[in-house]
């Protein structure tokens, strides 16, 4: 039993530790080499390489190796190749086109130099003072055409200045007359208000007080038609009477008075006695 148990264990492979994937590392490096993507922050770098499947460890072994010098390729590929002795540097030739190039600059060096050693002459510092001179009056010239446009400009900006300065003026005057009617207008217009409204208080008492007084005359004159009423009514009974005796003695004098008819004329006897005859 006890080497049936040992079998497998005996043919079981071993497993190696886990090393750092070098190939994986390498790329890294390049990649964290490169000058673009040195310029992002290195969060962002960190979080690149472990999405791409790097440990900490290794994005941690990449950006120290990326961290170092990078050495030229001759070093890189020498390790198999014996050391060349190192011989100084051979000095430049002289050509002959240095040598007129350095001619010609010390010719023109001493020529410089014999001008400025050489003493003046009165002719060529009169000339010089001359054309001074006509430069000056040039640039005197200039500067007073110049001075001229300045005050010219001047003026003008003055003049501009002022006529704005009198409109602005004639606009505040317009502004302030404007405001001044508007609120004389205002005034006029409440007081006018006030105006009104008073006469329409005054009205409505009018009308109240006539509406009273007719009331006043109406209840007066109901009061007395009333009382005229009751008067009538109270010397109502004796008006009959009296009136029905002046009524009969008033007949009685009118039959009395009244003329008794004359006695007439037969007719036989009134005819012409000239018809008869």
């Amino acid at each position: 039993m006890a080497d049936r148990n040992a079998t497998p264990e005996a043919s079981r492979p071993v497993i190696p530790s886990a090393m750092p994937r070098t190939e994986m590392i390498q790329n890294a490096v390049s990649f964290l080499a490169d000058p673009k993507v040195q310029e992002s922050p290195i969060s962002e770098r960190i979080g690149f390489l472990e999405s791409k499947g790097l440990t900490p460890q290794e994005v941690d072994m990449a950006l120290a190796q990326a961290s170092r010098p990078v050495p030229s390729t001759s070093s890189q590929y020498s390790g198999g190749y014996p050391m060349m002795p190192a011989y100084p540097p051979q000095p430049p030739r002289t050509d002959w086109r240095d040598l007129f190039i350095m001619a010609v600059v010390s010719g023109s060096i001493g020529y410089g130099l014999f001008g400025l050693a050489r003493a003046p002459n009165q002719s060529v510092l009169e000339k010089e003072r001359d054309e001074l001179s006509a430069k000056y009056d040039e640039v005197a010239l200039h500067l007073e055409e110049l001075d001229q446009t300045t005050e010219a400009i001047r003026q003008g900006l003055d003049e501009q200045q002022t006529a704005v300065q009198q409109s602005v003026v004639g606009v505040n005057e317009m502004v302030d007359q404007v405001r001044v009617r508007e609120e004389q207008r205002e005034k006029d217009f409440e007081k006018m208000k006030a105006e009104v409204e008073e006469m329409r208080e005054e009205f409505s008492s009018m009308l109240n007080r006539s509406r009273k007084s007719q009331i006043s005359a109406l209840t007066d004159l109901q009061g007395e038609l009333k009382s005229l009423r009751s008067l009538i009514v109270s010397r109502g009974g004796l008006q009959t009477q009296s009136s029905s005796t002046q009524e009969s003695s008033k007949e009685d004098s009118e039959k009395a008075s009244a003329p008794r008819p004359a006695p007439s004329i037969p007719a036989w006897q009134l005819e012409d006695p000239a018809e008869e005859s």
